[in-house]
């Protein structure tokens, strides 16, 4: 793993924590879906700023390769919300059934003896926007009142091997963006992309409609060469840019809203925290925690907390400033790791993290 920034360094970043803007959804009729078109290969993956991005693999039965599509059959998914054999095969009894995705182990867990100045102001690289269809969802009661739909469940894999992460929308310009987990995009050093991803805002498997907007299938995943080459965990940070999906074949954004994105403030911040860990209710409905998140250590780049949110919280929004009424904050981390006493993890986001999202608002190729 490559040496981890000091606290020294840490101190020499902005002492004003920069936002991103989100932004609200609005609802049409859904369109019907096409047939899937034949499988091609994504050559070429796009590297930008430190990170790199695919087409969004899918594997379906009986193929031992993931297809990815040509720019022309990815345009024409744009019309039935992605590919319809993915869409059909994540069921209501699918999405039950399916096993949280492990998170990476944390070895490096000691008593915290040094403590960055962690009470900067970050930098706002997006504004959230609330949804122009609804913001929220009721839930069981937890220290938060509104379990915004911004927030969903992130599927992958599927035939006999599913998982699930958690994910949250994130306002760009195209509307199409999610901020998970590296690991929930790449399996990290040695491995490969995760493959037939689809996103459900505000899933509930209690609710009689478990997935109360639809459905939203990945089109491209990025992440940070330092995740795909190293498993570095304070790079565990990834991007999901989708087709139009939903009940009303609408964005994702413009469907559900959109946090802001905070970069170069502190370690130290007031955070509300929404995922699907597996250790409450089975990751079944959503949770969250909030409190303070302090540093996690002199020598990684990291802020924690103990909410004790088990695997398939991983990539649940860390959000800061987070609005019980419109259901939207400022993203400042995701849910990386949790160790032997439940202390959770996330990564710093510095200009770097900006950087990336700034190229995931890119891999939408179409006007």
């Amino acid at each position: 793993m490559p040496v981890r920034k000091t606290t020294i360094e840490k101190l020499r970043k902005g002492l004003l924590p920069i936002v991103a803007l989100a932004v609200v959804g609005t609802a049409a009729p859904a369109a019907s879906m096409a047939a899937p078109a034949g499988p091609t290969h994504d050559a070429t993956p796009a590297s930008v700023s430190g990170t790199t991005s695919v087409l969004a693999p899918v594997k379906l039965p009986g193929q031992k390769l993931a297809r990815t599509y040509s720019p022309s059959e990815a345009k024409a998914f744009e019309r039935t919300g992605g590919d319809p054999a993915v869409l059909a095969y994540w069921t209501p009894a699918r999405m039950k059934a399916a096993k949280p995705l492990d998170m990476p182990g944390d070895a490096k867990v000691v008593d915290q003896t040094v403590r960055a100045i962690a009470t900067k102001q970050p930098q706002v690289a997006a504004r959230a926007v609330s949804s122009k269809l609804s913001t929220t969802m009721k839930n069981f009661p937890a220290p938060v009142t509104n379990f915004s739909i911004t927030n969903g469940k992130l599927f992958i894999g599927g035939y006999e091997s599913g998982s699930w992460c958690s994910a949250s929308a994130i306002n760009t310009a195209s509307k199409r963006v999610l901020i998970t987990a590296g690991h929930c995009v790449h399996s990290g050093r040695g491995g490969d992309w995760r493959n037939n991803l689809v996103f459900v805002p505000g899933y509930n498997a209690f609710n009689r409609d478990h997935d109360p907007v639809g459905r939203f299938q990945a089109f491209r995943l990025r992440t940070f060469n330092a995740w795909i080459n190293n498993s570095d965990l304070n790079r565990d940070v990834g991007f999901v840019t989708t087709y139009n999906g939903g009940d009303w074949s609408r964005r994702v954004v413009d469907t559900v809203g959109g946090h802001g994105l905070a970069f170069n403030g502190g370690t130290e911040f007031d955070v509300s925290i929404f995922g699907y860990p597996s250790n409450r209710d089975g990751g079944n409905k959503m949770w969250a925690c909030w409190g303070v998140a302090t540093d996690s250590s002199w020598w990684d780049n990291q802020s924690k907390i103990g909410c004790n949110f088990g695997p398939g919280s991983s990539g649940g929004p860390w959000t800061w400033n987070y609005n019980n009424v419109t259901g939207q904050g400022f993203v400042r981390s995701v849910m990386s790791t949790i160790d032997g006493n439940g202390v959770n993890r996330g990564p710093y986001f510095d200009t770097a993290v900006r950087d990336a999202l700034n190229a995931a608002n890119g891999d939408w190729p179409f006007a």
